[in-house]
């Protein structure tokens, strides 16, 4: 009895662990710029079988829905709070600095889901905005307050603003413009302190 459970227990195991390197692999795979890997190519960079593969994930949409959900959570995390800086322009500054790993991991998720052709019934590739992108947007809509922007009474300044932060924005500026972690950081923020000091001028006076 006791070796049967023993048994079990080592089943479940590596089960559990197989599950974890085969999602891994496809994000290593997804980061480091193949956004439509095979599940050849996920297998391999898991350690695993092609088959293996298969008694977890049957096709590659249900590997994407969940590993898209587990992506969703570490993205979460990796989202910064707003620095406790007193300078607001210094504070968004500072902001997009530590945001770099969340905007280098989640721009190249983002991208693979929404380029992908696998159907994922329950992702909608039309879906203007999800959980991580509502918590950014709540971020940067606290640094343009700090900036002394009323921007919910603005919609063109806010869907401006929320356009130049869009991870879309990250991937951009670091694949076809070819910036450093840095200098994409430093472009966003500058971005939204100019985009936040339009916003102080009343309309009747802009030309």
């Amino acid at each position: 009895m006791i070796e049967d459970i023993a048994l079990a227990d080592g089943r479940v195991a590596r089960r559990v662990e197989n599950r974890a390197r085969i999602i891994g692999a496809l994000f290593s795979l997804v980061r480091g710029g193949r956004p439509h890997p095979t599940l050849k190519e996920i297998a391999e960079r898991a350690g695993v079988t092609p088959r293996t593969l298969l008694n977890h994930f049957p096709d590659m949409g249900a590997l994407l829905v969940i590993a898209q959900a587990e992506w969703r959570e570490q993205a979460k995390r990796d989202i910064p709070p707003i620095p406790d800086i007193s300078d607001p322009e210094e504070c968004a500054r500072e902001f997009f600095r530590r945001a770099t790993r969340f905007y280098e991991t989640y721009s190249a998720i983002r991208w693979a889901l929404l380029t992908t052709s696998v159907p994922m019934p329950t992702f909608d590739h039309r879906q203007h905005k999800g959980v991580v992108l509502n918590l950014l947007e709540r971020r940067v809509m606290e640094l343009v307050s700090r900036l002394g922007t009323a921007i919910d009474e603005d919609a063109e300044l806010r869907r401006s603003v929320l356009v130049a932060v869009d991870p879309l924005a990250w991937r951009l500026l670091r694949v076809q413009q070819g910036l450093s972690r840095a200098d994409a950081a430093a472009t966003m923020a500058r971005g939204v302190i100019v985009l936040a000091r339009d916003g102080k001028v009343p309309r009747r006076s802009r030309k």
